[in-house]
Formats: structure tokens, sequence, C-alpha cells
């Protein structure tokens, strides 16, 4: 965290300007990338994501007017201030929804607050896959948990953010972000179940693997973009196939032999969502072997495939992602490489051994310039740990 301080810093003149004579205290809460189970958290399906070593950072402290007080360093002179009665789903799809929300959920949970004032910054990619409205969602629960002396287990801070996220934002996500944050272990992937609720972390040694993540330049949001019409898909698609197979009740239920025989049900729009939907669970569950037993290269093909079923199957990428996802796979020790997030812009995610680190910084940027027209650089990342307090001198 010590390329953090001087962010901190500023954080903590922005936060003296804004309250003066309020202690802050100072909370980090990382980005996400999913690297296997792509659009099957709301499928009932499992999941692989790891918390990234980057994220949101955020300086928190009570104030007693019943107010909420929030700014952002990546959006200069928008300060918030609003009585934090007046938080209600649907207020507004700004910058600042995601901190809200995270205090409606907290407040609708926890009772009345007595106003906050918050300072955020980040240091990861904003609207680029990454989880960055998560990021900050969990760090303003484990923030608000923390000044009003709440002491929850996890799953509790899982759902507050996730409530921020569908009820007060209203994007029909599953719970995929805020769980990969909050059970962020270092040196490791999570496997979480998102039908049977459960988890474990599975081994990614960072002397063996890097994440990199490669940005196409193409900006996405998600409350406004198509994933709530994938979402839909997947939802009339479950409700055909249930009419023959009443004992299914997610998507991830359907075996793929009852697919096949059933498949021409389905208009061939829904047909691939299934078919991706389907495949993608059955490469989390190879994938989640393979990292027990250590064997990165079986892990990074699945990852390749992940991709090539989300262009062509989900079609959720574009050109721009498809190149950089190419010229990843085409550098030696990269393990596999993929859109991450819901797609439609944004970034990819590779695995890459630390020792073909600079080659793959030259060269990937260098085929996406030739093939597209477009700068970009790669940013490096550990599995990292979740939401967490952290010192203030």
């Amino acid at each position: 965290m010590e390329v953090a301080a001087p962010l901190i810093a500023r954080l903590r003149s922005a936060f003296a300007a804004a309250a003066p004579g309020a202690a802050p205290r100072a909370f980090f809460a990382p980005g996400r990338a999913n690297l296997l189970g792509a659009h099957v958290d709301y499928n009932g399906g499992c999941v692989m994501p790891v918390a990234l070593s980057k994220g949101t950072y955020l300086l928190a402290g009570l104030r007693n007017d019943g107010m909420l007080g929030v700014a952002s360093e990546q959006f200069p002179g928008q300060r918030v201030e609003i009585p934090l009665a007046d938080l209600r789903p649907g207020r507004g799809a700004g910058w600042s929804a995601y901190a809200e929300g995270a205090l409606w959920a907290a407040a609708e949970a926890w009772g009345p607050l007595p106003g906050v004032e918050l300072a955020v910054s980040a240091d990861l990619p904003m609207a680029k896959g990454l989880s960055s409205s998560a990021s900050i969602e969990c760090a303003v629960v484990r923030a608000v948990a923390s000044l009003l002396g709440i002491e929850r287990e996890e799953d509790e801070y899982i759902r507050l953010a996730h409530a921020a996220e569908t009820r007060y934002v209203g994007v029909r996500c599953g719970i995929l972000d805020q769980t990969a944050i909050f059970l962020g272990r270092e040196d490791a992937v999570l496997h979480f179940d998102c039908m049977e609720l459960t988890r474990e972390h599975l081994p990614l040694d960072s002397r063996r693997a890097l994440v990199a993540i490669v940005d196409s330049g193409l900006a996405r949001g998600l409350a406004t973009s198509a994933f709530n019409q994938r979402v839909a898909e997947c939802t009339k698609a479950l409700a055909i196939l249930q009419e023959r197979l009443p004992g299914v009740t997610c998507l991830r239920d359907v075996r793929l032999a009852d697919f096949e025989a059933l498949r021409d049900l389905l208009p061939p729009i829904l047909q691939r969502r299934v078919r991706h939907v389907i495949e993608e669970h059955l490469r989390t569950v190879r994938g989640a072997e393979a990292l027990r037993q250590g064997r990165l290269a079986e892990f990074g093909a699945l990852v390749t495939a992940t991709h090539g079923s989300l262009r062509s199957l989900y079609e959720v990428s574009t050109p721009e992602l498809d190149a950089l996802a190419a010229a990843a796979a085409e550098v030696p020790g990269c393990y596999g490489a993929r859109l991450t997030g819901a797609g439609f812009g944004g970034c990819i995610v590779a695995l890459v051994h630390p020792d073909a680190q600079s080659d793959f910084s030259q060269r990937v940027p260098r085929a996406y310039r030739e093939t597209c027209g477009r700068e970009t650089e790669v940013q490096w990342f550990t599995p990292a740990g979740g939401p967490r307090e952290l010192p203030l001198e």
C-alpha cells in the first residue's frame, strides 16, 4: 500500500476541507477480475474471480447532521451533499450512486445513520469491467460498519453491497462482484458456487502467474448496456426449458444432453446463450480441478476458451477485445486471456508468468496499435485480500 500514500494524502486534504475538525478513518476495497464463470452468476453457476491489488480508497467519518457528503478525486468539483433520509432507489445514476446505495442499504439493515462524510479515490480503471462500482460499494459498507462499531459476518456485508447495485442503482447483476471482493485472498482465486453459496480458495501463486489487465479504450456502463438484455434472454430461455424440465431451477441445472435434446424449442439466439452458460459452468468445474493440481497451462487454456464463447455464443465481445485477447495469447508465457467483466468494451485479463512480464508489456500494446490503431498499456496486479481498514499516520 506504500504506492497509495500520495493518494491518501490528497484524500486527507479533501476531507479536511469538507469536514474541518473531523477525524477520518481510511479504508480500501479491491477491484476484481473474473477468470472463469463469465455470465453464469445470475444463472446459478460457479465463478472463479480474483481480487486485485488495486481498487478503491476511502476516507470516512461520521457527521451529526443527518447529511451525506461525498467527493471523488475522479470527479473533481462534483461533490454531492444530500440528506441521508432522501436516499431512495432510482434517485439518480450519477457517479455517487454507488456510495449512496451502500449507505441506503446499510441504513435499511442497521437503522438511520447520523451522517457520513466520504472522500473517495481509486487506482483502478473505472467502467472497464474490473468492478470499480462494486469496489466502492464494498468499501463504503465496510467503512460504515467500522464507524458504527458493527461486526457482522461477511455474507451480510456482501448482501448489502449487492443490494446497493441491484436495488438502488438498478443493475440486474448476480452477486459475483461483491462476493469476489469481500472474500478476496492473497495468492488465491475464489471458486464460488452461486447456487449452493459454497466457496473455496484455490492457489494462484504470484511467483508463477501475474494478473495482467489491458484496456481496450472502450468504456462501458452496465446499467445502460446490453447486460440486462442478456439476463432477460436467459430468463426467457429458462422458462421455455422448464416446461419440459420442471425440476430445473436455473440454467446451471440444465444438463448438456438435455439441452441438445430440447434446443429446437429455443430460437437460435437463446440456443447460443444457453449453450454458453452450460459449457462455461463446466469450464469452471474443470478449471477448479486444474488449479487444485497446479496445472496452470490447462487452466489458462480454459480462460482462453471462455473468450471464444463470449465472442461467438454470448456475443458480448468487440473487435478490439478480440484483438487484445489474440495478441495476449501469442506471447510465450501467457497462460490464457479473455475479456473481463460483462463485455461490450473495457479490458481483457490475462495470466502471465512473471518471466514474460516485460515481453508481454511490449508486444501486446504494439500488436493492438497495428491491428486497431489504438494505444493501450498493460497494468499488473497480484491476487489480493478483501476490504480492510488502513492505518492513518
